[in-house]
């Protein structure tokens, strides 16, 4: 007996180069009608401060933005995105990434030692790959990666730095955010691999938002 495809389950496989073929199921077959299977996305929030930066200030503006941007991506219809925050305790390795929207209070907490960016690029990738084989194992079609970096000021672009997130950078969609004057400071090894470079301002959590949907989803 032919398998009948869902449309909207041809429209997924489509968006991920998968276009199930008559004798492929999308997805395990069970008793009855066949469901199509969720979608996810996974975006790690990243506040890049370091000793350079002025006070709190900046990392307060840095915390409140990506906290925005979690915000409007729980509301997208049609897609559940996964959140790990850098820094705070619930983006630990062992710890699974929350629903968009269900903050932690642990989450985006400035660290007294400042961040440590080369270890939690090499981690993040890392964790992008665990995450993304549990999400498949869950029976979800998982959408490209990203990362959103608020940096309160453009980080150093030593020779590891560099070779790190050239890797993360190869495997997730990845759009910065700096303060106004800031982006031009930007090294050139962060701004490539097709990397957006965007300029803080009052719009800017529905901006970047915007852009996660439309590169994670590959529209």
């Amino acid at each position: 007996m032919t398998a009948v495809v869902p449309r909207m389950t041809r429209r997924i496989a489509f968006w991920l180069g998968e276009e199930p073929g008559p004798d492929r199921a999308p997805f395990p077959a069970g008793g009855g009608e066949a469901e199509a299977p969720s979608l996810s996305g996974l975006v790690f929030l990243f506040l890049a401060d370091d000793e350079r930066a002025d006070g709190k200030a900046g990392w307060r503006r840095g915390r409140k933005v990506l906290r925005e941007v979690e915000t409007k991506l729980a509301a997208t219809p049609g897609i559940t995105y996964q959140v790990r925050a850098l820094p705070g305790r619930d983006s630990g390795a062992l710890r699974k990434p929350r629903k968009a929207g269900r903050r932690s209070r642990w989450a985006l907490r400035r660290s007294p030692d400042g961040l440590d960016f080369p270890r939690a690029l090499a981690s993040s990738r890392a964790a992008i790959h665990r995450d993304v084989a549990a999400l498949r194992m869950g029976g979800a079609i998982v959408t490209r990666p990203a990362m959103v970096c608020y940096a309160v000021t453009p980080p150093l672009a030593d020779a590891i730095t560099a070779e790190e997130y050239g890797r993360l950078a190869s495997e997730a969609l990845v759009t910065w955010v700096v303060p106004d004057g800031a982006a031009a400071l930007m090294p050139p090894a962060f701004t490539a691999s097709g990397a957006q470079v965007l300029t803080d301002h009052y719009a800017i959590g529905d901006e970047v938002a915007h852009l996660v949907r439309g590169g994670t989803r590959g529209c």
